[in-house]
């Protein structure tokens, strides 16, 4: 489990970052065969947390094919997460491809996404609904190792989240070995949440999260000058410039 996750730790050190315990207690969950749930405060590095113990495992393997399903509740944010996680991959030289798939994708990249798939596939509830409809569905997820549910809040309890309970179960029916992990920066029901994520055949899920102490800076910030239209109540007081 040490050497799996060398590179990436090779990557924290280039950043001059330090793994954060959550962070190490993630990858190793991982990479032991365990899934969970993991609430830590928003910018925390809750993304890498859930990431990098599957992209540690791909890099030790080198086996090809999807591995890594991103589940995003929000197509918005699905550029956001595609740049995190390529950044270490380029910056590293890692063997690895991250893949979008939303309304937003081309007919061209879709095709190309089955033909030749990712490592990491990003997607959304509606997307994979679709994916999983088509009849190479089976031969594209049958090197799935794991997937990520990220802002679980945010589909947790809605259609889209039922949605996207029907897809893990159809996955987990033919990869009864995947792994899941749930992020999310608020949630107050975590046990319910996590079997929600993670399903009741996987036993006690396991439960991530950190106690981060978080500093908040107020600036005021005003201008040098206060311009204004002539006429116009710049005070709000009634009084006008002549």
């Amino acid at each position: 489990m040490r050497k799996a996750l060398k590179p990436i730790e090779a990557w924290f050190d280039q950043q001059g970052w330090k793994p954060m315990p959550f962070q190490r207690r993630c990858w190793q969950a991982y990479l032991s065969g365990q899934s969970g749930l993991l609430q830590v405060p928003t910018g925390s590095g809750k993304t890498y947390a859930a990431v990098m113990g599957p992209i540690a495992e791909m890099l030790s393997e080198g086996q090809r094919g999807l591995r890594l399903l991103v589940i995003t509740p929000l197509r918005a944010l699905s550029r956001d997460l595609a740049l995190a996680i390529e950044t270490p991959i380029q910056e590293m030289g890692w063997a690895l491809r991250v893949g979008l798939r939303n309304g937003d994708s081309s007919t061209y990249e879709r095709s190309k996404q089955l033909r030749t798939p990712p490592e990491i596939l990003i997607t959304t509830p509606e997307s994979l609904s679709v994916l999983l409809a088509n009849t190479k569905a089976e031969e594209l997820f049958e090197t799935l190792q794991a997937v990520v549910l990220d802002e679980w809040h945010e589909l947790m309890g809605s259609k889209r989240g039922t949605q996207t309970e029907l897809c893990l179960s159809w996955l987990r029916r033919r990869r009864p070995q995947l792994r899941t992990w749930a992020i999310s920066a608020t949630i107050g029901n975590l046990d319910e949440a996590a079997l929600a994520a993670l399903g009741a055949s996987e036993g006690p899920p396991l439960i991530v999260t950190a106690a981060l102490k978080r500093t908040t800076e107020i600036r005021s910030l005003l201008p040098e000058q206060i311009v204004a239209s002539p006429g116009e109540d710049i005070w709000g007081c009634g009084c006008t410039r002549s």
